[in-house]
């Protein structure tokens, strides 16, 4: 057997040379001829990670989420100083954005907060965030977390699920009376499952009761309910439905099952919601002969060695702890031919062992990567099909490591992953406390600090009550969770702070969840990169010729005057394609008037129409294995808890088609993509009017398409005169019965600002207008959006909507005609605001009102030097229980530190 190590001291005729960025150094191998690859060896190492650090796991309404954000390079874990801002958002269990925030970065740290409103719905809400960058590389470098709102009043069951005797479908009872005191004898019910969201209206049966009876496919395993009171109120809950089971996939290592040898097959074992079951069982071979037993981690995850035969088949056996549960499991086949790649440790070396069966004497590379980066490869000639590699841990880089294995002419045959633990690559903390042990309302004095620092360091320090602390963290996302596709469950159960404490398990999960699902897997300029870094705050669109296409747009004189705490003036000309993009600086609130306006020489307004560049979000992705709960399990000790009740006999007295939706019937009614859009997100209209209508309907005495409604369907829309804070006069629709109408075109929100043009919309280029009135859904997050600088506490709770839809069914801009002028408004960095801690007072029994009501402290911005300790202070609240510390620190280097210490709080 020939062995090849590789090390630090320098050794004659052979080399690989490992890059990063640009950075090399050079590892030497002996006894090998070795090729030059390039850096890159993925496109995702050109991405930017993203971690948000929450200051906990669950909250309720009223409170405050607070963040640190860290944006570094992927290839590297390097801050990143390539992104300026930030893009965090909150989304509901039904995909709704109900908060955005835009953060300032500064080389790659931001930090910020959400309030959590009173009208949020208790769920599991995703917290994701973005750089524009990052959308050149799919979904994967999105960083999403899920956090559970709940609750903080004690509160019956809302919904409960009841079997319907010798029927497929399944009832389910409501008691909106629980969320709402003032519900009526009707609510609106949104309810998902599968690919499906449909829209009930409940109504109250004979007997009282509010229920609901639905079939479903057989492989439905789960439905999520949203409850929507006249009021106002909501309240989402989902069930899950599939009967318990367990799947077992079984992975070979490398990627496949090779008869006539010794095969590592790692194997992984969910229940019914995605998460992992601890199995145990046999395989069988096609004789019914036991081959082998498996046992997994309480994860749900293990190993087996089979040496299987290529005419067999296998079949798997639970044992007894697991034989009630319905279970199924996929089995690789065995193939005569192909080739795979071992990784196994030898002390602190790793042996690398290749079997091919259909290579014999054939040269063959082993290849290593990390992050998208190619940190060199190895040719050997196979003996007899076999070959074997020795290199040294300390050589290569600490993370997931990327083994390929090439044939002679470099296409790949196997792959393998493995995770290469050094303690170098950590840095070590300490924290220091006075004390094991607090009284309530005492202060806590620690220290912190850092050593191996040749910059300073960004740390975050947090005190929370330990059962809402997070089971993820800085360095379990930085070194294993970023890098694999796919929800890593409780990824702390490998760590003790940096430490490495289940070597074995964690390589169980690289064998599962490994290479098939590893995210630095594109090739070198693979993808156009269509999104440009977002350096600052600023506005993008592009100039058109009214009347004439060919008219030159190059060279056009575009103004923008800001108008914020002082104006501010802005020229610029537009590029070949008759682009502006206007970088502002640094300016903090919700968003700022600004006026865009096209000018020739003399200063008069050219004959052009502006338009801006719609900002583009990512698809929501929800994973809804994560939505899965009910009221009580969203809450910790530290809220009380749901009260289950006994359901009475009367709730089966019922009456299906009282849930029946009153249809809006139109001949001719074109569901376009536009229309479904608005129906998704804010429902049915109550009234439709033809856009032929309109049109005939127009005259010499209603010019544009307010005045047409005004004068022909006054009974449907009223108008109101309104003055902007510019002084310019406006009309204001209303749908008749006063409530507040906010307006669409082509189901994009018309802001407030341009209220002023929609008069004079041509009613030749409507195609309907249509109204939604009353119990409109995700009217408040709208109402927001299109009144930015009003006080949130004001928002109303419902209202009307008028949506208008185009022929060209591009939105506003498209279908108007102003002349080089544009009104517009700026989103702005998110305003921050300090952590409030209470003061003490001589003689004081309380601590009064504060931030600290669970959360006991947070700070994200503290500042480390190396050798230099930090003193941290802070009260302890009312309640007595075992706190944690958390203490996340990362350098411009990309070195990361992470350790926790918990201590006592006692009456």
């Amino acid at each position: 057997m020939h062995h090849v190590k590789v090390s630090k001291s320098p050794l004659p005729n052979f080399f690989i040379k490992f890059k990063t960025g640009l950075c090399a150094f050079i590892i030497l191998i002996t006894a090998s001829r070795l090729t030059a690859q390039q850096d890159i060896s993925a496109q995702e190492a050109l991405a930017e990670k993203i971690y948000l650090q929450t200051d906990r796991k669950a909250y309720t309404p009223g409170e405050t989420i607070w963040f640190k954000a860290i944006v570094a390079q992927a290839k590297d874990n390097m801050l990143s100083g390539l992104s300026g801002v930030l893009h965090v958002e909150l989304i509901d269990p039904f995909e709704t954005l109900v908060g955005e925030k835009m953060i300032k970065l500064n080389n790659g740290i931001g930090s910020n907060f959400f309030t959590i409103a009173d009208f949020y719905a208790p769920g599991t809400y995703q917290l994701r965030a973005y750089t524009r960058w990052d959308q050149n590389f799919d979904a994967d470098f999105i960083f999403k977390t899920y956090l559970n709102i709940a609750e903080a009043k004690s509160q019956e069951l809302v919904v409960e699920k009841m079997e319907v005797e010798g029927k497929d479908a399944i009832r389910f009872i409501f008691k909106p009376e629980l969320i709402d005191s003032t519900a009526g004898n009707k609510f609106d019910l949104e309810l998902a499952y599968g690919d499906q969201v449909k829209k009930r209206l409940i109504r109250k049966n004979g007997a009282g009761y509010f229920v609901l009876q639905e079939n479903f496919a057989e492989d439905t395993d789960w439905v999520h309910f949203k409850i929507l009171t006249e009021s106002g109120k909501q309240y989402s809950e989902s069930i899950p439905l599939s009967k318990p089971g367990i799947d077992i996939q079984f992975l070979p290592e490398g990627g496949s099952l090779l008869g006539g040898i010794n095969n590592l097959i790692g194997f992984k074992a969910i229940d019914e919601t995605g998460k992992g079951v601890a199995v145990s069982g046999t395989i069988y071979d096609d004789q019914g002969t036991q081959v082998t037993s498996f046992k997994s981690n309480e994860l749900g995850m293990g190993r087996v060695y089979l040496f299987p035969n290529a005419s067999t088949t296998y079949r798997v056996e639970l044992t007894e702890a697991n034989k009630d549960t319905e279970f199924t499991y996929s089995f690789p086949n065995v193939v005569e031919t192909g080739s795979k790649i071992s990784v196994n440790p030898v002390g602190s070396n790793l042996a690398i062992q290749v079997h091919s069966t259909q290579f014999v004497n054939d040269s063959v590379y082993v290849a290593v990567s990390r992050r998208g980066l190619a940190l060199g490869e190895v040719g050997r000639k196979l003996e007899s099909g076999k070959q074997s590699l020795m290199f040294s841990k300390e050589s290569l880089p600490a993370g997931i490591l990327v083994f390929t294995l090439k044939d002679q002419n470099k296409n790949p045959l196997a792959e393998r992953l493995y995770f290469n633990h050094l303690e170098t690559e950590a840095l070590e903390l300490d924290i220091e406390l006075t004390k094991p042990s607090f009284k309530t309302e005492e202060e806590v004095n620690l220290t912190l600090s850092v050593t191996g620092l040749t910059r300073d360091a960004s740390a975050s320090v947090v005190a929370v009550p330990k059962e809402l602390s997070n089971e993820h963290s800085i360095w379990t996302y930085f070194m294993l969770t970023s890098e694999l596709r796919g929800e890593i469950e409780k990824p702390s159960f490998y760590f003790d702070g940096t430490d490495l404490v289940h070597e074995a398990d964690l390589d169980n999960l690289l064998l599962t969840q490994g290479w098939r699902g590893y995210t630095f897997n594109s090739s070198p300029d693979q993808q156009e990169m269509p999104f440009l870094p977002e350096f600052t705050l600023g506005i993008q669109g592009e100039i058109a010729a009214l009347f004439d296409k060919d008219k030159m747009k190059e060279d056009v004189d575009v103004s923008l005057m800001v108008f914020g705490e002082e104006q501010q003036f802005y020229d610029q000309k537009t590029d070949s394609l008759g682009r502006f993009n206007f970088l502002l600086p640094p300016m903090e609130g919700r968003r700022v008037r600004a006026v865009l306006q096209t000018k020739n020489d003399a200063g008069k307004n050219r004959n052009y129409t502006l338009s801006l560049d719609e900002p583009t979000k990512p698809k929501v992705q929800y994973d809804r294995t994560r939505a899965y709960f009910k009221q009580k399990d969203l809450q910790p000790e530290v809220f009380q808890k749901v009260k289950n009740e006994e359901t009475p006999d009367s709730f089966f007295d019922y009456d299906p088609e009282v849930n029946q939706l009153d249809e809006v019937l139109i001949s001719d009614y074109e569901l376009t993509p536009q229309r479904q859009k608005v129906m998704d997100t804010y429902g049915k209209p109550d009234v439709v009017i033809d856009g032929r209508k309109i049109e005939t309907k127009a005259n010499e005495y209603s010019n544009g398409l307010y005045g047409v409604l005004r004068q022909s369907f006054g009974d449907k829309i009223s108008f109101q005169l309104y003055q902007d804070s510019t002084g310019v006069r406006y009309q204001k629709a209303m749908v008749t019965g006063g409530m507040e109408t906010l307006v669409l075109v082509d189901g994009i929100p018309v802001l407030a600002d341009a209220y002023q043009f929609l008069p004079n919309l041509p009613p030749s280029e409507v195609k309907s207008v249509e109204i939604l009135d009353g119990t409109t859904q995700n009217f408040m997050p709208l109402y927001r959006r299109v009144y930015p600088f009003r006080d949130m506490s004001s928002t109303p709770t419902q209202g009307s909507i008028l949506a208008i839809y185009t022929y060209s069914g591009n939105g506003f801009y498209t279908a108007t005609k102003s002349k080089g002028i544009l009104k517009t408004s700026i989103p702005l960095f998110a305003p921050t605001k300090a952590f409030y801690i209470p003061k003490y007072e001589s003689g004081e029994t309380s601590l009064g009102s504060g931030d600290n009501a669970v959360t006991l402290y947070w700070d994200p911005n503290i500042s480390l030097q190396n050798g230099e300790p930090v003193n941290v202070k802070y009260p302890n609240n009312t309640i007595p229980g075992i706190k944690t510390v958390l203490v996340e620190v990362i350098s411009p280097d990309g070195k990361i530190g992470y350790k926790t210490v918990d201590y006592e709080v006692r009456e």
